[in-house]
């Protein structure tokens, strides 16, 4: 009777428990605070107010502060700041503080007043109360500025995140509840896995984000989602917020399905690094659990799958892609190898068994998740496949496996078609990837980008620096590497093929191990610089192509920690097994005191060396931080993308709205009118009058801007927009459809008696 009361009270806590948290929103959102100041209202010593409008020269003011706002009094909450202005000159800034709330209580950065434009936004964050936040327009001291208006906000943005807070605790009422019905061993297991977890979160304890590589574009991908879906775009293919709002396809030619979920905490009201920082948490925790299920499947041991789930989270070469490199398309990608290689065991080990198209839907699954996050991890993938097959040519022709290797296929070319129908349409259009003045002739460039041998299984590493080539040495690079533990572990494993071969064979999983291992040592030398890139290469401009965008041949190193930990799992299994049971625990000991001298240097040497990195909102980000500006049309010049410029050629324009990647305006036109917009054009802009004349013709204008054409005399409101073509939105419904059917795939297995 108690049991079942248990069962009631908990999801009952839980409802209740949500219900407030929306009752709380619901009640509070529109009792937001308002208040704007005109130029009378504003505190300007060192300014005149002409007209309703504070200005200030150089002939007034050397510089520093010129305008402050009377002290605001304001309630925990979020806060946002709106500055009209017009400024000649750059410089000066909008910045908000406080003496009664510390830097973790009061959260705002200060916001470039851009002479590009006429309005910018600053946001704070309040923890608590306070009643002297002051707001001071600083100027640069050069040209001129004048402040229209000031508006200040307060957004129910920590009411939205009390909804995600409410979640996240009911998702742990329902984990504590649940643990505490498992066995012994169960709890013990639960209790490892969390604490591999909260290992490999270590460098996250902090209030600010630490400096990765590519920490900036992928902040950028984020918030460009995030933009796309305020403005009602959904999915976010042409992000609107890139290169100065005039748009980057980077979602076309980029999976960012996972990113979607930090992008929802952004609508939530979560600061950019607290969105990001929840979003590799969550990575770190999928790939723990992940990987702990696919190793425990794949040995039928509670034991090997904490061990592949330690071994594989904590490894040193996935650390350095999620830190140092910030690489979210790769360590995204890495979640999912565990699971592809689980995939293609069970179809190649149990392929008698009913269970086939459920092992089937594993590995669609698995390739899905390469595909959506990292293309290059797809590649390298299948590369790994494609060598498998070959390995076991003829169990490949059997019936049962071929027919799941068949429907694995299938289903994850039906699962991606939302991504590769537009990938491959766009992948056809004069961008910079596909142009020769952005390729060039690489051949020659691979191989020297390939690390030492040294470099593979350092104890203690470089946690900084960059990736530069052989010429540089590896002093000033940062260590990439496996780690020292698959040194020991593929040692160990040549000692157990060795000297204990008879024990070895009888054990269903020796072979597999061999393979693993075998694939994983070859990743290993190709990812060094005495590997033949660049004889491949220069066989001819088809290996050129397939070859050059792997770039760095160290990122095999990715695929190459999946297959190894399975080859380490089994020997310390096998040590276990056939083998005097202390040695095998001594030498387990020792492994992992080596995998935590490495980790815990890597930590230790990437929290304390590394410079802090501290971003709340959208105007902290450079919009133009493309690197090298692959997926920017091939006709557009980066450095002459000028925000809000707009080109009028025998025509006038009025009453201009633009919102994400849509632009409304009233247009009067002459003779031969064009117009050249805001917008990085690629294809599938449409223009639309609301009269209901026909398309106005759509084209690349000045700088690869969207210019639209008007025939003489015209006059109207005009539309333009961005619109997926049609055979995109198919693509969609079918991957739909397909993920639909895999879900039936895999309900229809559940209930199937065992």
């Amino acid at each position: 009777m108690l049991r079942h009361h248990k069962k009631v009270l908990i999801p009952l806590a839980q409802i209740l428990l949500l219900l407030a948290a929306v009752s709380c929103w619901l009640v509070h959102r529109d009792k937001a605070y308002y208040q704007e100041f005109s130029a009378e209202d504003l505190a300007a010593p060192q300014s005149s107010v002409i007209s309703g409008t504070a200005s200030v020269d150089a002939s007034a003011s050397s510089g520093g502060v010129f305008l402050s706002l009377s002290p605001l009094s304001l309630a925990p909450g979020t806060y946002q700041v709106l500055v009209n202005y017009a400024a000649d000159s750059g410089g000066s800034s909008l910045l908000a503080s406080t003496s009664q709330l510390s830097t973790l209580e009061f959260r705002s950065s200060a916001v470039a007043l851009d002479p590009a434009l006429s309005s910018a936004v600053l946001t704070m964050d309040l923890s608590r109360a306070a009643s002297d936040i002051r707001i001071d327009l600083s100027f640069s001291g050069a040209g001129s500025i004048s402040i229209f208006s000031i508006l200040v906000v307060g957004a129910s943005d920590h009411y939205k995140r009390a909804i995600f807070y409410a979640l996240l605790l009911c998702c742990l009422i329902g984990l504590a509840a649940r643990f505490f019905r498992l066995d012994t061993a169960g709890q013990k297991t639960t209790l490892a896995l969390a604490g591999i977890f909260l290992a490999v979160c270590y460098p996250l304890y902090t209030d600010y984000l630490t400096v990765g590589h590519d920490i900036p574009f992928h902040l950028l991908r984020i918030e460009g989602i995030a933009e796309g879906l305020r403005a009602g775009m959904f999915p976010v293919k042409v992000h609107p917020l890139w290169a100065n709002g005039y748009g980057y396809a980077v979602g076309v030619l980029y999976g960012d399905i996972l990113l979607y979920f930090p992008a929802v905490l952004r609508l939530l009201g979560f600061s950019v690094q607290a969105a990001y920082k929840i979003f590799l948490a969550s990575i770190n925790l999928a790939t723990v659990v992940s990987s702990y299920f696919c190793f425990k499947r794949m040995f039928s041991s509670r034991k090997a799958g904490l061990l592949g789930s330690l071994l594989y989270s904590a490894s040193l070469y996935r650390l350095i892609d999620v830190y140092t490199r910030a690489a979210v398309g790769e360590y995204s990608a890495m979640l999912f190898f565990p699971l592809a290689l689980c995939g293609f065991y069970l179809i190649f080990m149990e392929s008698g068994s009913k269970s086939w198209p459920r092992y089937a839907v594993l590995t669609a699954a698995g390739l899905t998740g390469l595909i959506q996050s990292h293309v290059l991890s797809c590649e390298m993938a299948t590369f790994v496949v494609l060598l498998l097959c070959l390995l076991c040519i003829r169990k490949v022709f059997r019936p049962q496996i071929l027919k799941a290797l068949a429907l694995a296929f299938v289903l994850t070319v039906l699962l991606n078609l939302n991504f590769l129908v537009p990938f491959l349409d766009y992948y056809q259009s004069d961008l910079y990837i596909t142009s020769d003045v952005w390729n060039g002739n690489r051949t020659g460039s691979l191989q020297a980008c390939g690390i030492f041998p040294i470099q593979l299984f350092s104890l203690f590493q470089h946690s900084c620096g960059g990736a530069w080539n052989t010429q540089a040495g590896v002093s000033s690079e940062f260590t990439v590497g496996i780690g020292i533990v698959y040194l020991a572990g593929c040692l160990l494993f040549g000692y157990l093929t060795l000297f204990h071969r008879k024990e070895c064979k009888s054990s269903k999983n020796f072979i597999p191990a061999c393979m693993c291992a075998g694939l994983g040592c070859l990743l290993m030398f190709m990812s060094t610089c005495f590997f033949p890139w660049d004889a491949l290469t220069s066989l001819g401009e088809a290996a050129e192509a397939l070859l050059s965008p792997l770039q760095f041949p160290w990122r095999l190193l990715a695929p190459a920690t999946a297959l190894l930990t399975f080859s380490v799992c089994y020997a310390v299994s096998e040590m276990f097994r056939s083998i005097d049971r202390t040695a095998a625990s001594l030498t387990l000991a020792g492994m992992l005191v080596l995998l935590t001298i490495n980790i815990g240097w890597y930590m230790y040497d990437f929290c304390f060396s590394q410079q802090p990195y501290r971003v709340y909102s959208t105007a902290e980000l450079d919009t133009m931080a493309m690197y090298s500006y692959e997926y920017l049309p091939a006709a557009v010049d980066p450095a002459q993308i000028v925000a809000n410029r707009i080109l009028p050629a025998n025509a006038e324009l009025s009453d201009y709205q633009k919102s994400g990647l849509t632009i409304q305006a009233h247009v009067a036109a002459g003779p031969d009118a064009y117009i050249d917009f805001p917008l990085n054009y690629y294809k599938h802009y449409i223009c639309t009058a609301s009269s209901g004349h026909k398309a106005l013709p759509v084209s690349a204008g000045e700088n690869g801007m969207v210019r639209v054409a008007f025939p003489s005399g015209f006059e109207d409101d005009i539309k333009i927009t961005f619109q997926e073509p049609w055979f995109w939105r198919v693509a969609e419904i079918v991957s739909l459809a397909a993920l639909l059917a895999c879900g039936g795939i895999v309900l229809s297995g559940c209930r199937r008696p065992r």
